[in-house]
């Protein structure tokens, strides 16, 4: 007998699953990301700051507004998306690389944290890496976009063709994404699909490890609520890589999980979001 969405998730979060459940299929709520690169002031006030320089209006975003040099005053994202790209925790000179990039929140979260970092933003699809482009563009003067990368490869064999090659690495990988199948009736799901998807994202998650540099970070990410997209992918990652540890992080919201952290709409108004922060011995 096939194992439906309902009998598979309930099984995971007991029960918790059906107000957890209505929380995603509820309305998806957003933060207004300041672009400090924007010269046109932006009105904050009756906003509530979710963390610092992202901002959240309980009536609704309007959409954004271009100042005299065309940059967008602020991108909206949900507020889970900020942590995970923070915890990537990048310094001036770091080379960083955004494996599965589009549309952008996390890559332009990044180096508005740092605008002294250089970007490599990557999506295998060309109409994603288009969406990408115009994204720096709207919100990345011009001397910044010229630290920016976009390129198109395969992450599952990045590894073949660099080594070593980045101080960080944010792995935001395809997922189950339950919240969209519920959006859709969740016609296309199977629990195959999550067991499928658990084993590409560990062949991800393996050649970032090798693209990575020694002594360097990296953050595994998805929107998914699967636990063998999460933790399973990590403890399996963590048993054959002696040379990663964990790194805990401390959250303004959200919980722990045993190898990460995960944010979830129904104890907040945010997320679905999982990430893992996961650094390399630097004698690897």
């Amino acid at each position: 007998m096939k194992m439906t969405f309902d009998e598979f998730y309930k099984g995971i979060y007991q029960e918790r699953w059906e107000n957890l459940k209505s929380a995603l299929v509820a309305a998806k709520n957003h933060v207004a990301l300041l672009n400090p690169h924007c010269k046109s002031e932006i009105e904050t006030s009756g906003w509530e700051e979710i963390l610092e320089g992202a901002f959240y209006c309980h009536e609704g975003m309007e959409s954004p507004l271009a100042d005299e040099n065309n940059l967008l005053n602020y991108y909206l994202l949900d507020a889970a998306s900020v942590l995970a790209a923070r915890a990537l925790d990048v310094q001036e000179g770091d080379k960083v690389l955004d494996m599965c990039a589009a549309p952008g929140g996390k890559s332009l979260t990044t180096i508005f944290l740092n605008p002294k970092i250089k970007l490599t933003s990557n999506d295998r699809s060309a109409p994603r890496r288009n969406r990408l482009i115009k994204v720096f563009e709207s919100y990345l003067p011009k001397n910044l976009q010229e630290s920016v990368t976009v390129t198109g490869h395969d992450t599952k064999v990045w590894c073949l063709y660099e080594k070593e090659a980045y101080d960080k690495i944010l792995l935001d990988v395809p997922c189950s994404s339950e919240r969209h199948l519920l959006e859709k009736g969740m016609k296309d799901w199977k629990v195959g699909r999550t067991k499928r998807l658990s084993k590409e994202q560990y062949t991800m998650i393996s050649s970032a490890a090798q693209v990575l540099k020694a002594g360097g970070k990296m953050v595994y990410s998805t929107c998914s609520i699967s636990t063998h997209e999460n933790d399973d992918v990590i403890e399996k990652f963590l048993k054959r890589n002696s040379h990663f540890s964990l790194e805990r992080v401390e959250l303004p919201f959200g919980e722990k999980t045993e190898f990460g952290n995960i944010v979830l709409p129904d104890n907040s108004l945010w997320g679905p979001i999982y990430f893992s922060v996961l650094k390399k011995d630097g004698n690897a």
